[in-house]
């Protein structure tokens, strides 16, 4: 196959972590960690020629390996909390062979399912856009810390939610882009990404002990009516 039409799954991970100890790999549902839930939504989702993880971690290469996809050895110096993001980028992109499409998938977002959905709109956009990434549209009322308005003007000129422009949060579930673009930009998606709109549901973030627990009950809940 050429190399510029193969689309991969990259999951990143690290074996510390400063809220939840250990989070990627401790028990989350029916004694399946986040990593190993992840591999198996990108193996279901069947549009991937390969699926890495990326880590320094020995656990991690053992689930990967256990669970047949592929492993990418990150320099242990890239997976600490402190190193510059756009460094750790470039890094995991020099690790990926070929020049294939992108796609990150991010173990603290257990809930989103729909890859094939996002490579899907991505492959129908590319062109127009140069990245995908998964977003939450809301139309809420903001405050800044003095208590100002921000996207509305309080008091007489209130605005019904209806007439606010909708504002659209990064949710960390995907990131779609070439492997030569992500070089260049150093980052997740570039300056003209297609906003690839998913449910409140899909887009819980795992990065607190509250939301790994609040996770854990929405997946449970999820698998129970899927059932």
């Amino acid at each position: 196959m050429n190399e510029q039409k193969k689309i991969v799954a990259l999951i990143p991970v690290r074996e510390g972590s400063e809220r939840v100890r250990g989070k990627n790999f401790i028990p989350f549902s029916e004694g399946k960690s986040l990593l190993e839930i992840k591999i198996y939504a990108l193996k279901e989702a069947d549009c991937f020629d390969h699926i890495y993880v990326s880590s320094d971690s020995e656990h991690a290469r053992n689930l990967a390996e256990e669970n047949g996809v592929e492993f990418l050895l990150r320099a242990e110096k890239m997976c600490q909390a402190d190193m510059i993001w756009s460094n750790v980028v470039e890094h995991i992109m020099e690790t990926i062979p070929g020049n294939p499409l992108v796609s990150w998938a991010l173990t603290t977002s257990p809930m989103f399912y729909n890859h094939k959905g996002a490579v899907d709109k991505f492959l129908e956009v590319q062109g127009k856009y140069d990245s995908l990434v998964a977003v939450k549209k809301t139309k809420s009322f903001f405050l800044n810390g003095y208590g100002r308005g921000v996207n509305f003007n309080p008091g007489h000129w209130h605005p019904y939610s209806q007439q606010l422009e909708p504002w659209y949060e990064i949710t960390g579930a995907c990131y779609i882009g070439r492997k030569s673009d992500m070089q260049n930009w150093k980052y997740w998606f570039g300056i003209n990404p297609f906003l690839f709109e998913i449910a409140s549901a899909e887009s819980v973030d795992i990065d607190t002990k509250d939301d790994f627990r609040y996770a854990q009950l929405l997946y449970a809940a999820s698998k129970r009516q899927q059932q």
